[in-house]
């Protein structure tokens, strides 16, 4: 057990504060004895104290004025209630103001012992979240998204102007370009980074499903509902909720996210009491939302509620000048290996780095770094070490001139041909995605690939 720590007794009773007051003694802790609620505040405010034990009935501050005064001033300290007299609704009142234990007279001196072990625990658990709080702030300063091209410094001001208030923000950009990134830039450097980031991929849930994922539900809702399930808006109380793919939410969940929205009250699924959450949206989307308005796929309403903000997280393609900059910084984290140190790329896969076009956007960057730094033998990144994608002839553009030749159906189907293999880049062969991209059932998808011979492992990237 740590002896470092210092004890406040605040009690009135001669007798409990001497029992106290040895058996901290005897485990080499510090004891500080307050004889009312007036003379224990009084110590609060000058002397760092680690754990305070105080009694229910004192002179001045009885022991709940005290926790409460304590609360008032923001002193976040472990706090023991004690007590001649216990009851079910004094624990409860004392626990709902913050009190991490009741103990009711005469006092063990065991009890005490367990306490301030108890206070440690807490206390290592609070300097760990705090310690992790400050990394992960650290890693989504929006000054660590890598790049310097007027694409990326836009985004970086709408990062800015968005982290100063609270409001819903919508994230558009295609897979791959840092768009959950962005909106963890936004939440970490706002003035609700205490609370929870709490993400959820809408499109990784069926209706029923996501309903459940998104309001939570209570058992005996349906079939599998064994017990009560608190939803993603419930956990995101006092934070950021991170909705994905916002743009594949389902029509009947979208009247249901509106209301959300608007007055931040929802009803698990199976229940009827209203539950508040105080949170902030942030939606991000690699569809186009006022296409699908104008198709009657997505409602008007949500989409101004949702773009109160707006930002786009710019394709790789779009601002190639980072390119460097990025592969700098992936080598930083992928450049270790073996006990060799992996720095720079030759001017020759360096070109072709640039040159490539990347469907995949920043993503794919990332995963041919981390390939190329697995598969290098030597200091610096060769060509033959990029992944075959990157390094394989890039497939003709069907918008070439030369592209035309050949009869309709010829051309057709060359064109057809890239258009499908371009959409399930784009959308990192899922097929499901792909068909929304291209305005077709997934099963026409399947259908062609199969026909045209489509698969991932024998594609070659396409020019976007």
């Amino acid at each position: 057990m740590s002896r470092d720590l210092t004890i406040l007794v605040a009690d009135d009773d001669r007798t409990t504060t001497a029992i106290l007051k040895n058996t901290l003694e005897k485990q080499s802790l510090t004891p500080v004895v307050a004889n009312d609620g007036i003379q224990a505040l009084k110590i609060l405010e000058e002397t760092p104290v680690d754990l305070v034990i105080a009694d229910y009935q004192m002179p001045g501050l009885d022991g709940f004025e005290l926790l409460q005064a304590m609360k008032d001033r923001g002193m976040d300290i472990p706090f023991v209630m004690v007590t001649a007299h216990g009851s079910v609704d004094m624990t409860m009142n004392a626990m709902r103001l913050g009190a991490i234990e009741y103990l009711v007279k005469p006092v063990d001196p065991l009890d005490i012992v367990v306490l301030v072990e108890k206070t440690l625990n807490i206390n290592r658990m609070k300097s760990r979240l705090s310690r992790l709080q400050k990394e992960v702030e650290k890693k989504y300063h929006f000054t660590n998204i890598v790049g310097q091209s007027p694409q990326m410094q836009i985004l970086f001001e709408s990062i800015h102007k968005a982290s100063k208030s609270t409001a819903n923000v919508l994230i558009t950009g295609e897979s791959g370009t840092g768009k959950e990134l962005a909106a963890k830039a936004v939440h970490y450097n706002g003035p609700l980074k205490e609370g929870p980031f709490v993400a959820v991929n809408c499109s990784a849930f069926s209706s029923g499903t996501l309903e459940s994922e998104l309001f939570g539900h209570v058992k005996g809702a349906f079939t599998d509902a064994h017990r009560d399930h608190m939803g993603r808006f419930e956990l995101a109380n006092k934070g950021t909720l991170f909705l994905d793919e916002v743009g594949d939410i389902p029509a009947d969940i979208q009247v249901k996210l509106l209301r959300v929205l608007q007055d931040k009250t929802f009803e698990r699924v199976g229940a009827q009491e209203p539950i508040h959450s105080d949170f902030r949206l942030v939606a991000a989307t690699n569809r186009d939302l006022k296409d699908l308005v104008r198709k009657g796929k997505f409602r008007e309403d949500l989409f101004y509620r949702l773009n109160v903000i707006g930002m786009t997280t710019p394709a790789l393609r779009e601002h190639p000048e980072d390119i460097p900059l990025l592969i700098s910084h992936f080598l930083k984290r992928y450049g270790q290996v073996g006990g060799r140190s992996i720095k720079t790329l030759s001017m020759h896969a360096m070109k072709i780095m640039q040159e490539y076009r990347w469907p995949g956007n920043v993503r794919q960057l990332e995963n041919a770094i981390e390939s190329a730094a697995a598969m290098c033998d030597g200091s610096m990144i060769r060509t033959a070490d990029l992944p075959l994608e990157i390094t394989a002839p890039q497939s003709e553009d069907p918008l070439r001139e030369d592209a035309y030749r050949g009869t309709l159906p010829e051309v057709v189907e060359r064109i057809e041909k890239h258009m499908i293999l371009r959409a399930l880049e784009q959308n990192q062969w899922v097929k499901a995605h792909a068909a929304r991209t291209l305005g077709v059932s997934e099963r026409v998808v399947s259908y062609k690939m199969a026909n045209y011979g489509l698969t991932k492992d024998k594609a070659t990237p396409t020019k976007s």
